[in-house]
């Protein structure tokens, strides 16, 4: 039974399986026999929008066009976003459908693992927002939309362990790559821009923001408002402004699909995971070992 469940995010674009391969490959070397520990997943919550977007791509390739991985990254990105809130009350809509794959992966990570396992989230631009959509609701004692109206899903008795660990109550890190949150809530006064708590409500994780200075898409969030200021840890350029290098060719996509390659992503990511690893071992019984009833006897 694995020790600590990963769970990577994809963002804007279309969606390649291995996304998340470049990053769980470093895991793996760097980790060594203790990578045996992990439960490693991918959420693809937006496949069920995929197919609907490639036929209008498609179709408007009909007429001249210039920047076409462009306007697709762009299509995807907008669509994907545009398709889930506009049908935020409707029963069995996009945007519950993507919390349910989001329950989905989780359910079969706690049979993976247990109820209590520490969770790594891992999530990629507009991948951000739907974690923070479901987290949002999930922390939230009762919600009118989504997966945890009514209480959540049946079958699951509420205040459980294994409620508490599909509302994410044992996430121990988020990791936000490229986050995409302030396009969607900039027109907002400051101090109703609301980010989901990490340290309140029974939730105790360390939220860290990875940004590329090139990328457009990708923002820091302890700006965003004084709500982001609090529940983010803090915010890593990938690259510095003054890297020459790094900012010679001005805004890219290059720079929105990079981070699952990071290396500065990667050091930290593995440095989280070494000490929750040591950490679950010191709470590991020793096998054989004599309980304090039997060494009496």
């Amino acid at each position: 039974m694995a020790d600590i469940v990963i769970l990577a995010v994809p963002g804007m674009g279309a969606v390649d399986e291995r996304f998340a391969e470049p990053l769980f490959a470093a895991l793996r070397e760097g980790l060594g026999d203790d990578w045996s520990r992990l439960h490693c997943d991918t959420i693809l919550c937006q496949g069920h929008l995929q197919t609907n977007i490639e036929r209008v791509f498609e179709g408007m390739q009909k007429r001249d066009m210039d920047f076409l991985r462009a306007r697709k990254f762009m299509l995807y990105g907008m669509a994907e976003s545009a398709a889930q809130m506009g049908d935020i009350q409707q029963r069995d809509g996009n945007y519950e459908k993507t919390q349910q794959a989001i329950y989905a992966t989780l359910e079969k990570a706690a049979a993976a693992t247990s109820d209590n396992a520490p969770v790594v989230l891992l999530s990629h631009s507009v991948g951000c927002i739907n974690l923070s959509n479901y987290l949002w609701d999930a922390q939230r004692p009762t919600v009118g939309y989504g997966i945890w109206r009514d209480g959540g899903p049946r079958g699951v008795h509420k205040g459980s362990g294994r409620d508490l660990f599909l509302r994410l109550k044992t996430l121990s890190h988020w990791y936000t790559l490229g986050a995409t949150n302030p396009l969607w809530c900039a027109g907002m006064p400051r101090d109703q821009i609301q980010a989901v708590t990490s340290d309140t409500r029974g939730y105790n994780f360390r939220w860290k923001n990875f940004y590329h200075p090139d990328d457009l898409f990708g923002w820091p969030l302890k700006p965003l408002s004084a709500s982001y200021n609090q529940a983010v840890y803090r915010d890593y350029e990938t690259r510095p402004l003054a890297d020459w290098s790094a900012s010679n060719w001005g805004p890219q996509l290059v720079a929105h699909d990079g981070y699952w390659r990071d290396e500065l992503v990667q050091q930290q990511l593995l440095e989280d995971l070494r000490e929750l690893l040591k950490k679950g071992a010191a709470r590991r019984p020793v096998v054989g070992a004599r309980t304090p009833a039997a060494a009496t006897v």
